[in-house]
């Protein structure tokens, strides 16, 4: 199977690296590649950042695509509808390559997969090859997916942005423990699931910590929304019947 991957960045590298290890015959393709005088064939997957995809597509649709079995790209935001007819797809990894990995640590990988029929069938032989696993999202609610992960991935970081900016008002620089007790946490979610899982002042209705630690945090941060949605979302998952 051929792959030709357009995006040398980390996605891009990590999955040719992998494919090719798999005995694929993968192809890396960069911003000076010549389209006019060679042909793509097999699978077409664009790795490039969000902005730049439609631009790639629009670039080579210019061309010979009749040697494409399918294209697809690696957007978590993006679906691919905008390729038209010919055999579509997303595989978006819910995993951050903060830097290219080994093939290892991209095995078991839950790849969000969407596209046309024939597009999906080719996305999951992807995914099959990569030892992943998949989980398909409806074309038309890709943003919501997104959101998702963003939400489980990138919003972790502000929650800790809080957590160091309160500790700097105690003068404590180390915030290790704060991040291993997160860890425990969303382990004890896993095993548990979120309303067994709880604890702290909300599943003990402890409203006198509430109020004033929220008074703490307004004097912190100057607003006290986010505190207040917290605590509501809280109470929403204690009230949760089993």
């Amino acid at each position: 199977m051929n792959i030709n991957i357009i995006g040398p960045g980390k996605v891009g590298k990590s999955l040719y690296n992998c494919f090719n290890k798999k005995g694929l015959n993968a192809v890396l393709i960069d911003k000076n590649f010549d389209y006019e005088n060679n042909i793509l064939t097999g699978i077409v997957l664009i790795t490039t950042n969000d902005e730049n995809i439609e631009k790639v597509w629009n670039k080579l649709k210019k061309y010979d695509l009749s040697r494409i079995n399918a294209i697809g790209h690696c957007s978590g935001y993006l679906n691919s509808s905008f390729f038209g007819q010919i055999p579509h797809f997303s595989i978006h990894p819910n995993f951050p390559f903060s830097s290219v990995i080994n093939c290892e640590d991209i095995k078991n990988i839950v790849w969000g997969i969407e596209g046309n029929e024939k597009g999906l069938n080719f996305a999951k032989k992807l995914v099959d090859i990569l030892n992943g696993k998949y989980v398909i999202i409806p074309q038309n609610k890709k943003k919501l997916y997104h959101l998702a992960a963003v939400i489980a991935s990138n919003f972790s970081y502000a929650l800790i942005k809080l957590v160091r900016d309160i500790y700097s008002n105690l003068e404590i620089e180390d915030i290790n423990h704060l991040i291993d007790l997160s860890i425990i946490s969303l382990n004890n979610i896993k095993k548990h699931g979120l309303k067994n899982a709880l604890t702290g002042p909300v599943l003990r209705n402890d409203l006198k910590t509430i109020r004033e630690e929220k008074e703490e945090f307004k004097k912190i941060f100057g607003n006290d929304d986010v505190y207040d949605f917290f605590i509501d979302t809280l109470y929403k998952i204690k009230e949760e019947k089993k």
